[in-house]
């Protein structure tokens, strides 16, 4: 019998997460108050509003979407209407939107450029089928990881997972490993912003699992996660960095706890993915 797992991140309630992720996105357009002078403000409200769609809508009206973003129902109405007009809203007769095809060309086209993609599914396919679990490669979208490919190598488990589906960085092994890679001031400023970004009471267990994530980077070469996000899922990870240092991926491995133990990880599928990166280094001489 086929066992399907969905992984559903155990954090704040609902309503504090929701507040927590508009604050984030109504900042994100107010750049301008920082001393950007050729920062677009109007060009950012409407990505904003793009941007506030979650995987879990489909339709949202113009009321939602200005308590989302923070902005004047009047603008979001005149926004709404110019994204409309270029394909990336789709109206309904009730006055409620989904995301147009225009959002989907833009998606593809960005996937399709992604030539480490190309190279990394076929390994990420055999690392999975070797180990019987679910191998992801991500990036990361602000304070999420985002799932760019995915290949699932056991018959009976699967994470409900897909592309394009966005997952946390302190608690799942892809986004330990994405800080893994990065520089040390690169890092600072991540891991400060993603503090920032906690209730004040969780913050210091918060950047207490950092550390030690990145600890373990140091000692082992690879990041893990042990039920840290889903109490009977187990991962390990790594960092995929460009040559010059300005992109990074991330590579995780992830499986019921009941198959991938904690000493099979540490011993076998730990050290394996960091080959698997090896690999992809090589075969695209870290040009991406």
């Amino acid at each position: 019998m086929n066992q399907v797992v969905r992984m559903v991140p155990r954090t704040r309630p609902r309503r504090a997460l929701d507040a927590t992720t508009n604050a984030r996105l109504q900042a994100s357009y107010r750049q301008r108050d920082k001393g950007d002078r050729q920062f677009v403000e109007a060009l950012a409200r409407g990505l904003a509003i793009l941007r506030c769609f979650r995987s879990t809508d489909h339709l949202l009206g113009n009321q939602e979407i200005a308590r989302r973003t923070g902005l004047p129902k009047p603008t979001v109405s005149r926004l709404t209407h110019t994204l409309t007009q270029m394909g990336f809203l789709q109206p309904t007769q009730h006055d409620e939107y989904a995301l147009g095809v225009g959002v989907l060309a833009l998606g593809h086209a960005y996937l399709a450029s992604l030539n480490v993609r190309d190279v990394a599914r076929p390994l990420m396919q055999e690392f999975a089928d070797f180990a019987k679990a679910t191998v992801s490669l991500g990036e990361a979208d602000g304070p999420r990881m985002v799932v760019l490919d995915i290949c699932h190598g056991s018959p009976t488990y699967r994470l409900r997972l897909d592309i394009g589906e966005r997952v946390p960085h302190n608690t799942t092994a892809l986004g330990r490993a994405y800080i893994a890679g990065m520089s040390e001031e690169r890092r600072r400023q991540c891991i400060t912003g993603l503090t920032e970004r906690q209730p004040a009471e969780t913050r210091l267990e918060f950047g207490n699992s950092i550390r030690d994530s990145l600890r373990d980077y140091d000692k082992h070469g690879f990041v893990s996660s042990f039920g840290d996000w889903k109490e009977d899922i187990f991962a390990c990870g790594v960092p995929l960095v460009s040559a010059d240092g300005r992109r990074i991926f991330s590579v995780s491995c992830s499986g019921p706890v009941f198959d991938m133990t904690r000493k099979r990880l540490m011993t076998e599928l730990g050290p394996r993915i960091v080959q698997l990166r090896d690999r992809i280094l090589e075969a695209t001489h870290g040009v991406f």
